[in-house]
């Protein structure tokens, strides 16, 4: 299994660290447009009102569309995009859709997978605008997959206190401890490969709501999967699951690290 981890992560890192740093703005489109596509189509095939094809089709196109206007729109958009997101998925049933039904379950269902998956990670683009908009990718993405790493290392060898056990039962205290360690070792990591990013202090600062919002994702992952009565959304990538069982922490964490650049000035358009 940790072997298996291991290989997955290294060959994962050599697609997105690339693409990052030399795909620019339509290479990240892309490579966000991908992941999303997948997360959403192994959602999709567990939500029992998206069980028809138009449905997820219609599902599957609008997470194209979102990540595009997150390539074309400012940031000012968004709140615009999130809004109508849902009032157009509604119209949609209203206007394409013949039996009325299961319109409720449809929609809703379809708004969860847009809203849970799409949204969120399309957020990767709107940092990617930023200045040095990839490095504050990878260091999301160093500073949270360290705390997996740690998290779980934690939980393995020293777990016995459990926090959640009607969600997620071998989530432990010590796997909490061992992801923050793992979360300030990522950030040192970074500061240490870009010596320009902002002091200490402020890389503190994200890291410490990173170590509270990351694992949050991953419990809302395990309450959403002990509900459809899964243990994992897919399993396409080995020794993790599906894309969503790898990206759950980083689903809240994309916006967390948007909203706090661009509201403390450290990012500009």
């Amino acid at each position: 299994m940790l072997t298996s981890r291991i290989i997955t992560a290294v060959i994962l890192a050599g697609i997105i660290l690339p693409t990052l740093i030399w795909g620019g703005h339509t290479g990240i489109f892309a490579l966000v447009t991908g992941f999303i596509l997948l997360g959403v189509w192994e959602l999709t095939a567990h939500l029992p009102g998206l069980g028809n094809n138009i449905s997820k089709i219609v599902t599957m196109l609008l997470s194209i569309l979102v990540p595009a206007l997150f390539l074309e729109c400012s940031s000012s958009a968004i709140p615009a995009i999130v809004v109508f997101l849902p009032l157009a998925i509604i119209g949609i049933h209203l206007f394409i859709f013949t039996r009325i039904e299961n319109t409720l379950d449809s929609s809703s269902q379809m708004i969860l997978a847009c809203v849970y998956v799409t949204v969120p990670l399309a957020h990767v683009i709107s940092i990617s605008h930023l200045e040095s908009g990839y490095l504050w990718i990878i260091f999301t993405l160093v500073v949270v997959c360290l705390g997996d790493a740690g998290a779980y290392f934690g939980g393995k060898n020293f777990g016995r206190h459990h926090f959640s056990s009607n969600v997620s039962p071998s989530k432990t205290v010590e796997g909490l401890i061992g992801g923050l360690i793992g979360n300030l070792l990522g950030m040192l990591i970074m500061k240490v490969i870009a010596p320009d990013f902002p002091p200490i202090w402020y890389l503190l600062q994200l890291t410490i709501i990173l170590a509270i919002v990351a694992p949050t994702g991953d419990l809302c992952a395990s309450a959403l999967k002990r509900r459809l009565g899964i243990k994992d959304f897919g399993y396409l990538i080995p020794g993790h699951g599906g894309v969503l069982d790898r990206a759950d922490s980083l689903i809240p964490a994309f916006p967390v690290v948007f909203y706090f650049l661009s509201l403390s000035g450290q990012g500009t358009f």
